[in-house]
């Protein structure tokens, strides 16, 4: 009985290696887990911290300069301070928060409008090759025309009140969702597809649960590029027959020499873009975090 308790012990201490070895793995790992998220925790603070720093420079740049200059006229080059004060009346007044609602009305009505059209016909363009010979001179033709030479038309066809304006943006934000969702779902792998005919999935099972999947990355970076279109075809819908908006603001302080409103104009268009865009990525890695394109 004797010779078996060395046994004994020697197994015990072979199968407590193991456990040793992966309890030190696992400290491992969670160590480098730990490291890896405050380095990413620093780079975002020195990022930050880098932006903040490059906006004041900026803004402290643009003060400077009516007053280094003495030839530069302050009411065409208005400095950050004189800009600040012209904002601040006009929040008070209610007057950018009612043209910022307005604007951003129309370009969601347009947006909608773009995302239903231009993800349908993307869908039936690459699954349809018939259609796509057909359509393909009409729509490549068609996307190279900038939506404010349509500006007239548009007056002509739908007035001068929401729908034209509606109309122009949702033109616009079109384009890209559509030959981005055609694009995607033209390229879907052939073996998805004749995987998805060998398990008996007929064609509407095969777009929603196949080939909407495969094309999903290329139809949101479409829908990111048409949020950021339909911003810019904004201002060209509302340089004409407006009488509300950011565009409409801009246009008309042209006319009155105000500078400082323009300023807060085309600020207030690239904060928006800017919000939107995070707002949509955020949306974006929310909803899907498996795709890359989110992050």
């Amino acid at each position: 009985m004797s010779p078996s308790a060395p046994n004994n012990g020697a197994g015990a201490d072979a199968a407590a290696q193991p456990e040793s070895r992966d309890a030190h793995l696992r400290a491992r790992e969670e160590q480098f887990l730990r490291d890896l998220k405050a380095d990413r925790r620093r780079q975002s603070i020195r990022q930050l911290s880098l932006n903040i720093l490059g906006i004041i420079l900026f803004l402290a740049a643009w003060e400077a300069t009516p007053h280094v200059i003495p030839w530069m006229n302050r009411l065409l080059f208005p400095p950050p301070s004189d800009v600040v004060g012209t904002l601040r009346e006009l929040i008070e007044s209610g007057e950018l928060i009612e043209n910022i609602r307005v604007s951003l009305l129309r370009v969601l009505n347009g947006f909608i409008i773009a995302t239903i059209l231009g993800t349908l016909a993307g869908l039936l363009t690459g699954r349809l090759q018939l259609l796509q010979f057909l359509s393909d001179p009409i729509l490549h033709g068609m996307r190279s025309i900038p939506a404010i030479a349509l500006v007239p038309l548009s007056l002509l066809w739908f007035g001068i009140g929401e729908p034209s304006k509606v109309a122009l943006i949702a033109w616009g934000a079109f384009f890209p969702i559509w030959l981005n969702t055609y694009t995607g779902v033209r390229d879907v792998p052939p073996v998805l597809l004749r995987s998805a005919m060998s398990l008996g999935a007929g064609r509407v099972q095969t777009m929603f649960l196949v080939i909407l999947p495969a094309a999903l990355p290329f139809i949101l970076v479409g829908l990111r590029q048409g949020i950021g279109i339909a911003l810019i075809v904004l201002v060209a819908a509302e340089l004409a027959g407006a009488s509300s908006g950011i565009g409409y603001m801009i246009a008309t302080s042209h006319q009155l020499f105000r500078v400082d409103i323009m300023f807060i104009g085309i600020a207030t268009l690239g904060f928006l873009g800017y919000v939107v865009d995070r707002l949509f990525t955020l949306l974006q890695s929310y909803l899907f975090p498996w795709y890359s394109s989110g992050k």
